[in-house]
């Protein structure tokens, strides 16, 4: 079987204790290959041509893309040498960031990045846009991998999370948590499924702060996919948003 092979997606030099931190625990554990790729992107220094009375002009606009590209090289240059031996590769692209990662993907199986405290445009294209698994880490620089967390609200897009971990990592023991929940093991199809690696756990309580309670006291988080929702989420406050936004360990989301 072939190694999974795992894109990391950096956009700062402040990210670089975080994915560093987390590529060891994840290739320890599960013998993947990882690249790390920075993509120069124009448009975060908000280039614009000079306007002089309504008209729009090009006058300085060389020397400003030149300045772009010189300090978007110094940076690359500075991650480059602070990132860890773990990594295989580390390169850059030019482009829009979301554009640039989403073409890279193809080559992986799956994208590794690092969350602000809010969802950035970034991470909102790659959530809407994604075709590959997305690892969304918070930016801090300690990492465990043993205690795995799926949050099960018996919908399809949780099981097809589950199943998508376990084909690329093999089958190992998850934890399932359940808040609020009438089924019971007994009738669950995938507790008889995996037997002793599904591990149930059932909660009452209110349920967005019963979820992160219990998210403390694991290492890793599986969580359903959110693209097709994502700006409905962020408008209403709805669970699956708050819950990417708040959680401090890596979420793994499909």
């Amino acid at each position: 079987m072939l190694s999974k092979k795992i894109l990391f997606l950096i956009t700062a030099e402040n990210e670089i204790k975080a994915l560093t931190q987390f590529g060891k625990k994840f290739k320890e554990k599960y013998d993947v290959q990882m690249d790390v790729i920075y993509v120069k992107d124009v448009l975060k220094y908000e280039i614009f041509p000079v306007a002089v009375e309504g008209i729009g002009v090009n006058v300085g606009m060389n020397y400003f893309v030149k300045e772009y590209k010189d300090q978007e090289e110094k940076t690359f240059q500075k991650i480059k040498k602070q990132m860890d031996s773990s990594f295989e590769k580390v390169y850059a692209k030019e482009g829009e960031t979301d554009e640039v990662a989403l073409e890279e993907l193809k080559k992986y199986d799956a994208l590794v990045l690092v969350k602000n405290e809010k969802v950035s445009p970034v991470l909102k294209e790659l959530l809407r846009s994604n075709y590959k698994p997305l690892i969304i880490l918070p930016n801090v620089e300690e990492f465990e991998m043993e205690n795995i967390l799926l949050l099960d609200d018996g919908a399809y897009n949780a099981n097809k999370t589950l199943f998508t971990f376990l084909y690329m990592f093999g089958e190992q023991k998850i934890n399932v948590l359940r808040v609020n929940s009438e089924i019971e093991k007994e009738e669950d199809g995938l507790a008889q499924r995996f037997g002793e690696n599904y591990n149930l756990i059932y909660k009452k309580g209110e349920t967005f702060k019963t979820l992160l309670q219990e998210t403390k006291n694991h290492d890793f988080i599986l969580m359903g996919d959110l693209r097709y929702t994502i700006m409905v989420e962020k408008i209403t406050g709805k669970l699956g948003i708050r819950l990417l936004e708040n959680v401090k360990k890596p979420i793994f989301i499909v």
